[in-house]
């Protein structure tokens, strides 16, 4: 393995500002704006919690920690520091894997992972995977909410979503994201209607 490549644990931190995409079609100034703040937010609390920066994906960020505890101790300040600016509203999502380094870069399945439950943040809000909801268990200051386990399209991992409900954090509704558990739910559905075909099958021809 070239010595630029690392396979390693880590704590992984995607972020999105809500809404950002139709904010840039009304207003590319105030976007410009919310971009500078998250930055000028950011930054310092990198250097406070020892995190790395490794992408901006147009208004998302992916970064990683050597730890959890510091991935959540970053993301509650970002969040508190987040709502103090005008239109600022960011979801954020935790997930603890093996990951790979690749210099600046970082990849793989749990990476991926990680953006795709993102979007199960409330707005202004955290949600972390199972994993993560392991290693904070006998932290009492730390409050959380099981979401479900959805099907996450190209992951093949069995996941649990939790959202922190402590630290004056939203609870996600799940109005807002019974769509994404829909699949899921349906494939559960569909699973257990083959199931009962066959036994019903069975029984036909036994008798």
């Amino acid at each position: 393995m070239p010595q630029d490549i690392k396979r390693k644990l880590a704590a992984i931190v995607f972020t999105d500002i809500v809404n950002f995409s139709s904010i840039s079609g009304t207003d590319e100034k105030q976007a410009i704006s919310l971009l500078e703040a998250q930055n000028k937010i950011v930054q310092p609390l990198l250097k406070e919690y020892q995190g790395t920066l490794h992408k901006e994906l147009g208004d998302g960020l992916l970064l990683s920690f050597t730890t959890v505890s510091d991935a959540i101790k970053f993301s509650i300040k970002f969040q508190e520091k987040s709502k103090r600016i005008k239109g600022l509203i960011i979801r954020i999502a935790i997930h603890e894997g093996e990951v790979t380094f690749k210099g600046k870069d970082v990849i793989g399945d749990d990476v991926n992972l990680t953006s795709r439950i993102e979007g199960f943040a409330a707005p202004g809000g955290i949600v972390i995977s199972g994993k993560v909801q392991q290693n904070i268990l006998s932290i009492p200051e730390y409050k959380t909410h099981y979401i479900g386990k959805p099907k996450l399209k190209g992951i093949s991992q069995n996941v649990s979503v939790y959202c922190i409900i402590s630290h004056n954090l939203p609870k996600t509704k799940s109005s807002d994201i019974s769509a994404k558990l829909e699949s899921d739910t349906k494939q559960i559905i569909t699973r257990g209607l083959l199931s009962l075909s066959a036994i019903v099958f069975v029984s036909w021809f036994i008798i």
